[in-house]
């Protein structure tokens, strides 16, 4: 069975003025799994290789998309790091926990409706931005999945995706290298 898809998503702006800020680095953490621990997620759906950084677009967008283990059922917490750089080697960066949600997968229902996503993760990142901060709450809600009562675990079906949605309100600078 192949892994499902999660996607961290949101924008990254100034505190001050609400303005977007482009070209922040932006990772994923975590995400947490129901038991409390880690959910083992990946960059390929073999969860070989590590979840690519998302850099953040002219408009303040950064996306990065992921795989998660199918037989694991996915928690309620994720956590991204926003990191900005600047040239007199100082920096911000900020950690921040989002709610997840679980729904449907979001690579598979793109797959039904467009094209394929494209190769590059900052061409899919701006599909799946798109295409999620288009979709209806209702849409994002449609569980894919089954609870069963008592101490059996939620049930792993391929059609389930998690999405947390995380927007930075990043300051100017907190840190300076070489300090």
């Amino acid at each position: 069975m192949p892994n499902c898809t999660g996607l961290i998503y949101g924008l990254v702006t100034n505190p001050d003025d609400g303005s977007p800020i482009s070209g922040v680095q932006v990772s994923l953490n975590w995400v947490q799994e129901a038991q409390g621990n880690q959910l083992k997620v990946g960059g390929n759906d073999d969860l070989t290789q590590p979840v690519p950084r998302a850099t953040t677009t002219s408009a303040g967008e950064y996306a990065i998309p992921f795989f998660w283990a199918s037989e694991r059922v996915p928690g309620s917490l994720a956590s991204a790091l926003a990191m900005r750089f600047y040239s007199d080697n100082s920096y911000t960066a900020m950690n921040l926990h989002g709610q997840l949600g679980v729904g449907l997968d979001v690579r598979r229902l793109i797959g039904l409706v467009t094209p394929p996503i494209p190769g590059g993760v900052s061409s899919a990142g701006n599909m799946v931005v798109k295409f999620w901060t288009a979709a209806t709450p209702e849409l994002k809600g449609l569980g894919m999945i089954t609870r069963f009562i008592g101490s059996l675990k939620l049930s792993a079906i391929e059609n389930q995706g998690c999405y947390s949605k995380i927007d930075f309100k990043l300051p100017y600078q907190v840190g300076r290298f070489g300090d």
